[in-house]
């Protein structure tokens, strides 16, 4: 699908919200770099976008602001109009007609992949989940834990050399 009109004034509001779930998780149309893809989007916008209500569309237009004096070297294709470029479907709207209705949306909205919602659970199975609940509490409160406990050993020795007792006095008397 590609970028809409940018050019009708409901077109630069639907542009900007486009441009800027596109731009959350990107810094550039196409790629990891500015390119022709950037250029042909940046000059179909009219004006900046707001950047209160559309922060990442204003930071990558501000950033390819910044590149105007080297539109002419970019990589990409420059005959390629903007609407080429963007995402394959967009969640917004173009014509406000055309906007699904309530009851569609609902609809889309209630289905269920798994069917856990209109499943309801067999009396006979939680009646038996009830029991092993109860049996496993009553077997538990039987049971006391111990406290839990740790023993240090600390073995402490001289480090290098070995002395002993009658060495030590004598060396002891003489230093006297």
């Amino acid at each position: 699908m590609g970028f809409a009109d940018f050019l009708s004034d409901t077109g630069l509001t639907t542009l900007c919200k486009v441009l800027n779930s596109w731009l959350t998780t990107r810094s550039y149309i196409v790629g990891y770099g500015p390119s022709q893809a950037d250029v042909s989007s940046f000059k179909a916008l009219k004006e900046q976008p707001s950047a209160a209500k559309y922060p990442h569309a204003y930071r990558w237009y501000k950033h390819i602001a910044s590149h105007q004096s080297e539109f002419s070297s970019l990589p990409g294709d420059p005959s390629k109009p903007y609407t080429t470029y963007g995402p394959e479907k967009s969640e917004v709207t173009i014509n406000p007609k055309d906007a699904p209705t309530e009851a569609e949306a609902e609809e889309e909205e209630e289905d269920d992949l798994f069917g856990s919602d209109d499943e309801e659970e067999d009396p006979e199975a939680v009646k038996k989940r009830e029991e092993n609940l109860a049996a496993y509490k009553k077997k538990k409160e039987g049971k006391t834990k111990p406290a839990a406990k740790s023993i240090v050993t600390l073995d402490v020795k001289p480090w290098g050399m070995s002395f002993t007792l009658p060495s030590v006095q004598l060396t002891n008397m003489y230093t006297l």
